[in-house]
């Protein structure tokens, strides 16, 4: 049986939905906008909570045990858009962008995991014109912080990066700070925050020269460092993934060099001061539609990838890895195992565990609809299955990942995922799925 947070009233409903599938469990939680972002996170006692739009736009925090749900945005539904959430130590945190004339970004939290819910704080007034790519990370210490790309500044149409921090776990910020002044465009906001403090990375312009940019606080946000320039690259397209592994900073990005696409790195072993670069040659040429990245405490990172090569058919899932955080890293390797190229597989998550093992998940159209399939490595990714295995009747439903928001959790020998899924071919309306499984199973109940 799966294990849901708080949710021990419910349990006996749990055991009948989860043992009447002979693929992974699954748990409807509610209608959504299909499409729209969503979260899954995990708290201090295990209770999984996800974050979401339900069909009208409004946007809801709900825990998939206890039943608590929340609307964050009330009477504002339809104008909402973007959504970052984050969970820690009992500390529920979201941020979301209203459009309603001019362009606003708000903020709510709860600090009694889930009891109650904050009022509203408003973090942009509209000087920014905020759009819907925000992010978000929080500390133990107290220290929130949201970022955003905002479309202009004041008296000026220039593309920034904004950030607004917190040190008293949201509720209060400070003003928007531009975290990228002096170039002519920057994009893809992309944060991490610990409890050594917050690194920003930016996609940023100037001139005829494209830069990776990063800036650090130290002291909840209060101040930032001057910006500094990793390194002039290639033409950004989406995807800036930060990383902390041990005492070094990691920074990964998919360009393009004269229309060649490749994976690059930087990272930092002094906190930010100095960085070290490094182009991961065995995706060079993969033209990838999405990044995603999973680490051990032992210094293995993973880097997932769907993209297609010049000369296939169709899109596939990939991975590589390092061994020895992030300084050499192995060749690209196909994970999904299925022999033609006539249909696709796209959208995946990944996650790393220190005993060695490594899950992949991913949407998958061997069957003409969109199926989701898993692979497992338990020796740091060197060896697979030899069978993808699915995580549903494969062929009877259209199920998707959203692939810029969706995570994968695991709670004790469990691992849980969220998925959309239409509830007929038309596409018009879903429903939100939690899913489930373990590799003692095979992926499979018994």
């Amino acid at each position: 049986m799966g294990l849901w947070g708080k949710g021990i009233l419910l349990a006996g409903v749990f055991v009948c939905v989860l043992t009447g599938s002979a693929f992974g469990g699954e748990k409807f939680i509610s209608e959504v906008y299909g499409g729209k972002q969503n979260f899954i996170k995990v708290d201090q006692d295990g209770g999984i909570w996800v974050a979401y739009y339900d069909p009208k736009n409004g946007i809801h925090i709900h825990n998939a045990g206890s039943g608590i749900d929340f609307l964050l945005n009330g009477g504002k539904q339809d104008v909402s858009s973007g959504l970052a959430f984050n969970v820690l130590k009992g500390q529920l945190f979201a941020a979301w962008r209203e459009k309603e004339g001019k362009k606003l970004l708000f903020f709510r939290a709860s600090h009694d995991n889930g009891k109650t819910l904050s009022e509203p704080v408003l973090l942009d007034d509209g000087q920014t014109q905020a759009l819907a790519r925000i992010t978000m990370g929080s500390n133990s210490k107290g220290n929130v912080a949201v970022e955003w790309y905002g479309e202009t500044r004041i008296g000026q149409d220039k593309d920034h990066i904004y950030a607004a921090c917190s040190s008293d776990f949201g509720d209060t910020f400070s003003k928007p700070q531009n975290l990228t002044l002096g170039y002519d465009h920057s994009i893809y906001p992309a944060l991490l925050v610990d409890d050594k403090g917050a690194y920003a990375f930016s996609y940023s312009t100037r001139g005829a020269k494209q830069y990776m940019v990063f800036r650090k606080s130290s002291d909840g946000c209060k101040a930032w460092s001057s910006p500094l320039e990793i390194k002039e690259i290639g033409v950004v397209s989406f995807f800036v993934e930060p990383i902390r592994v041990g005492n070094r900073l990691h920074v990964f990005w998919h360009n393009f060099y004269q229309g060649v696409p490749v994976v690059e790195e930087a990272y930092s072993d002094d906190d930010g001061s100095t960085w070290k670069t490094t182009v991961l040659e065995s995706t060079r040429g993969l033209d990838t539609g999405l990044m995603r990245i999973a680490s051990d405490a032992k210094g293995h990172i993973y880097i997932s990838l769907h993209g297609i090569i010049k000369g296939q058919k169709k899109w596939t899932v990939y991975l590589v890895r390092s061994e020895d955080n992030g300084a050499t890293w192995s060749e690209m390797i196909p994970i999904r195992h299925y022999p033609w190229q006539d249909t696709k597989a796209e959208k995946l998550i990944v996650r790393a565990e220190d005993d060695g093992t490594v899950v992949v998940v991913w949407m998958d159209y061997r069957n003409i609809r969109s199926n989701i399939y898993m692979q497992y490595s338990k020796d740091y990714g060197k060896t697979w299955q030899e069978k993808d295995i699915p995580l549903e009747e494969p062929g009877r439903f259209n199920t998707m990942l959203y692939p810029y928001t969706d995570d994968i959790v695991k709670v004790k020998d469990r691992y849980y995922f969220l998925v959309y899924r239409f509830k007929d071919d038309t596409f018009e309306k879903a429903d939100l799925f939690l899913l489930d499984f373990t590799l003692e199973q095979g992926g499979q109940k018994k």
